[in-house]
């Protein structure tokens, strides 16, 4: 008898020590479906009472046909047993009426995986108004520095060890002294040219504009992926919100020291300072863009949570898998799967999960003219160095009158 080819997958379910990715395989793997049925679009933006345009054709999956029964003389006649089995076995089960999922449910199954900021995050992003990252760090974007700190990123996985790590030997690193060193220097000059007689600074001032701070005042980051954010194995919130992003180090408090000195060349008069300069304190944040350009994988997703493909960017490569394992998902990353966990029944509203991908958020963009890109930050927090950052600014000059004094 024919059937169709189970697909191994990793379900997130809650256990007695929280949350755990457990793997589902072989007879309790998921069924990828043939429906020409995906992600419904549907529903009204948020405010909105209607759609604004019907649904592009191209939004729908095409029913492909069904992997027919191998004729007999395609089943090598010296074959084993286990050979024969899977070549007769079907890629998909038809499904004409699945589940309607809608892509705007994903923020409430964030909700009862117990993934609070990452459902903020993504109903912010729908009732935006419609707009799309340029790509560029230093761009002037819209901002959130309200629904993630930087002390709650670090109860994730391994992000507190690394930045343990990055407050003890990464800023003290040659890259980071010369990039720490130039923006000094240029604020030094600066204000030495503008005749003040203080050149000590401290950058909580700038803080009102945390795009212009970053741009100035950073002067080197900490790279978290998504595998830092997991808690033993196991997507957590910091995952569903931000996966991969960057904890940065800005100046907070810098100490200048100088030696003052004239330098006379002919027909001018140079005022001079020999600097250097000592960070005691600086900031650091969380930033990250909340955006969806190109067309990653985002798992599979229903109204109660969410199941991952093995060897997807989510699992990795946490454990060897067969060709076989590897080729179904080829073939079903892009249809809707059936867990098939009811005793009875088939295409049960609970057991049928939806493949997502950035592009179900842009063309639920073109289609609704909302869902808006934005940037994330986290609250800078101060702090002072147990070693302070020294600094060597150089020779600063300006012109002075002839026969003028310091």
């Amino acid at each position: 008898m024919t059937d169709v080819r189970k697909a191994p997958y990793y379900r997130l379910q809650k256990s007695l020590f929280g949350s755990e990715l457990r793997e589902f395989k072989a007879a309790k793997g998921c069924i990828p479906l043939d429906t020409p049925k995906g992600v419904s679009l549907e529903r009204p933006a948020p405010g909105a009472k209607q759609p604004l345009s019907p649904t592009p054709p191209a939004a729908a999956a095409t029913v492909k046909k069904a992997a027919q029964r191998p004729r007999p003389e395609q089943v090598p006649k010296s074959g084993q047993t286990k050979t024969r089995q899977l070549l007769m076995q079907l890629d998909a089960e038809v499904c004409e009426n699945p589940p309607i999922f809608d892509l705007q449910d994903v923020p409430d199954a964030m909700d009862k995986l117990g993934w609070p900021v990452s459902a903020k995050l993504a109903r912010m992003w729908f009732a935006g108004l419609a707009h799309t990252y340029d790509d560029r760090p230093s761009s002037e974007q819209p901002l959130n520095d309200r629904d993630v700190t930087l002390e709650w990123a670090l109860k994730f996985g391994r992000v507190r060890k690394k930045y343990e790590g990055f407050l003890a030997k990464d800023i003290y690193s040659e890259r980071a002294i010369g990039a720490a060193t130039e923006a000094v220097k240029a604020f030094v000059r600066r204000a030495f040219e503008d005749r003040n007689s203080v050149l000590s600074f401290n950058t909580s001032k700038f803080l009102v504009d945390l795009r212009k701070f970053h741009v100035d005042w950073q002067f080197q980051k900490l790279l978290i992926s998504d595998r830092d954010t997991f808690d033993a194995l196991t997507l957590t919130d910091l995952t569903g919100s931000l996966a991969n992003f960057n904890i940065y180090a800005a100046i907070g408090n810098v100490e200048v020291a100088t030696e003052k000195y004239f330098r006379y060349e002919r027909g001018s008069t140079r005022y001079c300072l020999n600097a250097t300069g000592r960070i005691t304190h600086i900031y650091v944040y969380v930033k990250d863009n909340y955006s969806f350009n190109g067309n990653q994988y985002l798992g599979h997703w229903n109204k109660h949570g969410i199941i991952i493909a093995p060897g997807s960017w989510l699992t990795g490569s946490r454990s060897s898998k067969r060709d076989s394992d590897i080729d179904v998902w080829v073939k079903a990353l892009h249809k809707p799967v059936d867990t098939r966990r009811a005793l009875f029944g088939k295409f049960k509203e609970p057991d049928v999960y939806f493949p997502v991908f950035n592009d179900d958020y842009n063309r639920w963009r073109e289609k609704h003219q909302r869902g808006g890109d934005f940037m994330v930050y986290s609250k800078p927090l101060y702090l002072k160095l147990k070693k302070a950052i020294d600094l060597k600014l150089g020779e600063i000059c300006r012109l002075e009158p002839l026969n003028s004094l310091a």
